[in-house]
Protein backbone atom coordinates (compact mmCIF):
# COMPACT_ATOMS: atom_id res chain seq x y z
CA UNK A 1 0.00 0.00 0.00
CA UNK A 2 1.57 3.02 -1.07
CA UNK A 3 0.39 6.42 0.97
CA UNK A 4 2.51 9.75 0.77
CA UNK A 5 3.52 11.60 3.92
CA UNK A 6 4.33 15.14 3.40
CA UNK A 7 7.91 15.48 4.77
CA UNK A 8 9.99 18.44 6.52
CA UNK A 9 12.36 18.85 3.79
CA UNK A 10 9.38 19.18 1.44
CA UNK A 11 7.37 21.76 3.82
CA UNK A 12 10.61 23.49 3.79
CA UNK A 13 10.88 23.79 0.30
CA UNK A 14 7.70 24.45 -0.13
CA UNK A 15 8.09 27.43 2.48
CA UNK A 16 10.98 28.64 0.73
CA UNK A 17 9.40 28.83 -3.13
CA UNK A 18 6.66 30.60 -1.33
CA UNK A 19 8.88 32.93 0.18
CA UNK A 20 10.83 33.65 -3.07
CA UNK A 21 7.49 34.29 -4.92
CA UNK A 22 6.95 36.59 -2.41
CA UNK A 23 10.20 38.48 -2.49
CA UNK A 24 10.17 38.40 -6.14
CA UNK A 25 6.80 40.07 -6.35
CA UNK A 26 7.92 43.00 -3.44
CA UNK A 27 11.08 43.72 -5.67
CA UNK A 28 9.18 43.93 -9.07
CA UNK A 29 6.44 46.06 -7.11
CA UNK A 30 9.33 48.20 -5.31
CA UNK A 31 11.15 49.10 -9.00
CA UNK A 32 7.49 50.05 -10.25
CA UNK A 33 7.32 52.00 -7.35
CA UNK A 34 10.54 53.91 -7.99
CA UNK A 35 9.50 54.59 -11.94
CA UNK A 36 6.19 55.95 -10.99
CA UNK A 37 7.75 58.67 -8.52
CA UNK A 38 10.53 59.09 -11.08
CA UNK A 39 7.86 59.43 -14.33
CA UNK A 40 5.48 61.53 -12.11
CA UNK A 41 8.32 63.73 -10.62
CA UNK A 42 9.28 64.45 -14.87
CA UNK A 43 5.81 65.21 -15.41
CA UNK A 44 5.33 67.20 -12.91
CA UNK A 45 8.50 69.56 -13.06
CA UNK A 46 10.26 68.74 -16.57
CA UNK A 47 9.46 69.87 -20.06
CA UNK A 48 6.34 70.23 -21.68
CA UNK A 49 5.93 70.33 -25.66
CA UNK A 50 2.64 72.34 -25.64
CA UNK A 51 0.31 70.02 -23.43
CA UNK A 52 1.98 66.77 -23.69
CA UNK A 53 5.07 66.61 -21.21
CA UNK A 54 8.35 65.81 -23.12
CA UNK A 55 9.51 63.16 -21.08
CA UNK A 56 10.41 59.79 -22.69
CA UNK A 57 10.62 56.18 -21.50
CA UNK A 58 14.95 56.89 -21.56
CA UNK A 59 14.14 59.79 -19.14
CA UNK A 60 12.12 57.94 -16.90
CA UNK A 61 15.12 55.13 -17.27
CA UNK A 62 17.76 58.20 -16.23
CA UNK A 63 15.99 59.99 -13.38
CA UNK A 64 15.13 56.37 -11.87
CA UNK A 65 18.75 55.90 -11.67
CA UNK A 66 19.57 59.01 -10.35
CA UNK A 67 16.88 59.31 -7.76
CA UNK A 68 17.43 55.61 -6.77
CA UNK A 69 20.51 54.64 -8.45
CA UNK A 70 21.69 52.49 -4.71
CA UNK A 71 18.59 50.59 -4.21
CA UNK A 72 18.69 49.26 -7.67
CA UNK A 73 21.87 47.71 -7.00
CA UNK A 74 23.39 48.44 -10.72
CA UNK A 75 19.97 46.92 -12.64
CA UNK A 76 18.45 50.10 -14.17
CA UNK A 77 14.81 49.90 -14.63
CA UNK A 78 13.57 48.11 -18.08
CA UNK A 79 11.96 50.32 -20.53
CA UNK A 80 8.76 48.09 -20.33
CA UNK A 81 8.83 49.21 -16.38
CA UNK A 82 9.35 52.82 -17.70
CA UNK A 83 6.82 53.13 -20.15
CA UNK A 84 4.35 51.50 -17.62
CA UNK A 85 5.71 54.15 -15.03
CA UNK A 86 4.99 56.91 -17.85
CA UNK A 87 2.17 56.16 -19.06
CA UNK A 88 0.43 55.75 -15.36
CA UNK A 89 1.80 59.19 -14.75
CA UNK A 90 0.27 60.96 -17.72
CA UNK A 91 -2.79 59.47 -16.95
CA UNK A 92 -3.02 61.00 -13.56
CA UNK A 93 -1.53 64.34 -14.90
CA UNK A 94 -4.80 63.97 -17.50
CA UNK A 95 -6.91 63.51 -14.77
CA UNK A 96 -5.75 66.11 -12.14
CA UNK A 97 -8.31 69.12 -12.08
CA UNK A 98 -6.71 72.27 -11.18
CA UNK A 99 -9.08 73.45 -8.87
CA UNK A 100 -7.28 76.54 -8.54
CA UNK A 101 -6.97 77.99 -11.70
CA UNK A 102 -9.97 80.73 -11.85
CA UNK A 103 -8.04 81.91 -8.51
CA UNK A 104 -4.86 82.52 -10.19
CA UNK A 105 -6.25 84.09 -13.15
CA UNK A 106 -8.37 86.44 -11.10
CA UNK A 107 -5.22 87.18 -9.02
CA UNK A 108 -2.79 87.96 -12.46
CA UNK A 109 -5.54 90.12 -13.68
CA UNK A 110 -5.33 91.89 -10.21
CA UNK A 111 -1.69 92.59 -10.44
CA UNK A 112 -1.90 93.62 -14.21
CA UNK A 113 -3.92 96.43 -13.78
Amino acid sequence: MDTTTVTPATDEQSREDRNRRRRDQRRVEGRLRMARHAASELIRYGRWDGDEPAATVQDVIGRTDAMYGGYLKGVPITEAEAAFALGFAKNLAESFEDNQRPVREAARRILAA
